[in-house]
């Protein structure tokens, strides 16, 4: 029978950057979570409510799992703020990690199985399989889940995708414990902008600038619109402060490498963006989870922050040519936030054009009505 050892050699022969073995068990956080749930810390995302009993325990996910391999993949990029002075989360960087996991993890199941010579049941799982992975990568020995909810590992530190492998064989599995060792360290708590980490090891989505700038659908709340800052996808503050991830290693992976077209992108590029440049531009990356809409509603928002009256021009130019609502709306907050004559003709113009009752709105409020 094919060993752990084995497996997990594979995988790093696959172009993974640590790996364990796990015996499929309840995850030990799964109270904290459904707490969280209740707690309606998950803003919108309802999709997290789903299959709950699945997230807690990989045999509940696969019926007939015994152990579970877990493999972590190092994204760490460098600096997330680019050439053209936006910020994009690290992770989204490259090709879209889905697809670069998945294709490596398939062929980690199907080493498995060539090496078992068996009837093995497995299942390649990512993020996009119910299931809570740090918690599962903590109880394999990969790292500790920290106080901004991010595994961090140890050598690696916690700028890392996480991916499974659910087999139904009773593997090799002696993970290492690793302890906490966060400390008395609150750097993430006292760094993030929004207030988002409320207390150690829990995140109010409803607050996280990734969640409002990828996951939220309609309007960012306008009090929290200029603590945004000039991050358009994602945020990694809490991370970048983190004193685990001064030494981490940069990743070598070209798939996850920054993508050249993505250097010199402004905001006001998004916000120039119609559907078919949209597509062509995030094709096989990650940040097509937003949608044009958010992307361009997040643009706006940078835009806004900025303070820039030269950029005055471009947006009132959109805000008469943008079919979508929502963008439309927080281009009239960025106008509002930038300020001045020339802003305020801009809106005063528009406001006698405008039929959509948010837009409207949104308009009021930055004319002061």
């Amino acid at each position: 029978m094919v060993s752990s050892e084995h497996i997990e050699r594979r995988a790093v022969e696959l172009g993974f950057d640590a790996v364990a073995t796990v015996a499929a068990r309840r995850l030990v956080r799964g109270e904290a979570y459904l707490e969280w749930l209740r707690e309606g810390r998950h803003g919108e995302m309802g999709y997290m409510e789903n299959y709950q009993d699945l997230r807690v325990d990989p045999r509940a996910l696969e019926p007939g799992t015994k152990s579970v391999v877990v493999v972590l993949k190092n994204y760490h990029q460098g600096e997330d703020k680019l050439a053209g002075g936006l910020r994009i989360a690290r992770y989204a960087h490259g090709n879209d990690y889905h697809e670069v996991l998945r294709a490596r993890l398939v062929e980690l199941a199907a080493f498995i199985h060539a090496e078992t010579g068996a009837d093995v049941a497995t299942r390649p799982a990512i993020d996009t399989a119910p299931l809570l992975e740090r918690d599962l990568a903590a109880m394999a020995g990969l790292g500790w889940v920290g106080k901004n909810a991010m595994l961090i590992h140890p050598q690696i530190g916690s700028y890392t995708f996480i991916g499974e492998v659910l087999v139904d064989l009773e593997l090799e599995a002696e993970p290492t414990v690793v302890l906490d060792r966060c400390g008395t360290c609150s750097r993430c708590m006292d760094a993030c902008p929004t207030g988002a980490i409320v207390s150690p090891y829990v995140i109010d989505a409803r607050r996280c600038i990734s969640y409002l700038t990828i996951e939220l659908r309609g309007p960012i709340p306008r009090e929290l619109r200029a603590l945004i800052g000039d991050h358009v996808f994602g945020c990694d503050i809490c991370q970048s402060v983190c004193p685990w991830n001064s030494k981490a290693p940069r990743s070598e992976d070209p798939a996850l490498a920054l993508r050249s077209e993505y250097e010199a992108l402004s905001a006001l590029d998004l916000l120039e963006l119609d559907d078919a440049a949209y597509a062509k531009t995030f094709q096989k990356s990650a940040i097509k989870r937003a949608k044009r809409r958010g992307l361009l509603r997040n643009a706006a928002v940078v835009v806004g922050n900025s303070r820039a009256p030269e950029a005055v021009a471009r947006l009132a130019l959109r805000l008469g040519a943008e079919a979508e609502p929502l963008v439309r709306g927080h281009i009239a907050w960025a106008l509002g936030h930038i300020g001045g004559e020339e802003a305020r003709l801009a809106l005063e113009a528009a406001i006698e054009q405008e039929q959509d009752p948010y837009v409207l709105e949104e308009l009021r409020c930055s004319l002061g009505l």
